[in-house]
């Protein structure tokens, strides 16, 4: 069963580690809390899934079937990512 992306929204987080927050509707369900997260050393963006804390570990509540579909999936919430931020930029909003 493929499942397709219908759409990402974007919303900004009010926290210093986490820089935004995607919530993903797929076909016929939407899956909120992905986060965009800033690598502190190259200074790049990159998502992490909705997780829950289970002892001292996070474990994440969504997976892909192969890597390739979880680049594909990050790919666009980063791209939704940068153009919310070039719409805020030319005060699109």
């Amino acid at each position: 069963m493929s499942m397709n992306i219908t759409s990402v929204e974007i919303i900004k987080a009010k926290s210093e580690k986490v820089i935004a927050r995607a919530d993903v509707t797929f076909d016929w369900f939407i899956l909120k809390g992905f986060k965009i997260l800033r690598d502190n050393k190259t200074g790049k963006e990159y998502v992490t899934p909705p997780s829950y804390q289970a002892g001292l570990f996070w474990r994440p509540l969504f997976r892909t079937n192969s890597p390739a579909d979880w680049e594909k999936l990050q790919r666009l919430i980063l791209e939704q990512y940068n153009q919310k931020l070039m719409q805020e930029s030319v005060g699109e909003n």
